[in-house]
């Protein structure tokens, strides 16, 4: 045998760039390169203290895994998910930027800074959010509900991508509930609670554009986050000047 064949074919060297600290309970989230270009995101629970790494940790990527695969083909998810380990998962890198990082004055106090998007031309950020951005993550959310599942954090505009094209998809989905089997009453009300999410962009990014029936619906979603103790976001739907908008 030639002595090459027999030496073991060396692993690709692969560059990591930390993206999320994690904390005590929270994954650690890695942007990652290999040689070939090729890139993904990492989360991974491995650094964690044992028992979180093995309770928490396990159930949490085991969750999402299985949450993401059912809705791959929805088109506002992540793909190329897949478990590395017990703790550990990858999924493809959603190109573009997130939606709290838009520099195009809807959020008051946003803090325009090119490098939280990897080296995208700063003037990306600047473009205005077309109308159909939201229609598109409306429709997406819907085709999510029809699958059986809520994402219940929409309102938080880190969670929402703006690909190339104004293509949506939406992140992090630990916190997701499936609602195939529960009483109908209850899951349309957590259906409302993310599409009050999209009305609550629209507010934000397209004031002109919002109609009597959203604006409902973000009234709904402060009611209803009020009820179950969930994070108070004020909800103020201005018709007028976009630097008027309410803070996240």
């Amino acid at each position: 045998m030639p002595e090459d064949s027999a030496r073991p074919s060396r692993p690709p060297s692969v560059e990591k760039t930390l993206l999320h600290e994690g904390g005590w309970a929270n994954a650690m989230v890695w942007r990652c390169r290999d040689e070939e270009g090729a890139e993904w995101v990492e989360k991974d629970f491995s650094p964690a203290n044992w028992l979180v790494r093995n309770t928490l940790g396990r159930f949490l990527v085991a969750r999402e895994a299985w949450v993401l695969g059912r809705l791959s083909g929805t088109g506002v998810v992540p793909e190329g998910v897949r478990k590395l380990s017990a703790v550990s998962l990858r999924e493809d890198v959603v190109p573009g930027f997130a939606l709290r990082d838009s520099a195009c004055g809807a959020y008051r106090g946003n803090v325009f800074d090119p490098t939280k998007v990897h080296g995208l031309d700063p003037d990306t950020l600047r473009q205005e959010i077309p109308s159909s951005f939201f229609d598109a993550l409306e429709a997406g959310l819907r085709a999510c509900h029809a699958a059986g599942f809520v994402h219940l954090d929409i309102h938080n505009a880190r969670n929402v991508m703006v690909t190339p094209g104004f293509r949506p998809v939406v992140l992090d989905w630990q916190s997701a509930l499936p609602v195939r089997f529960m009483p109908r009453p209850f899951r349309r009300m957590l259906e409302k609670i993310d599409l009050a999410g999209v009305a609550k962009f629209r507010a934000k990014f397209r004031p002109a554009d919002i109609s009597s029936a959203q604006r409902r619906r973000l009234r709904r979603l402060y009611f209803l986050r009020r009820v179950f103790w969930l994070p108070r976001v004020q909800l103020r739907a201005r018709s007028g000047n976009r630097s008027q908008a309410p803070k996240d």
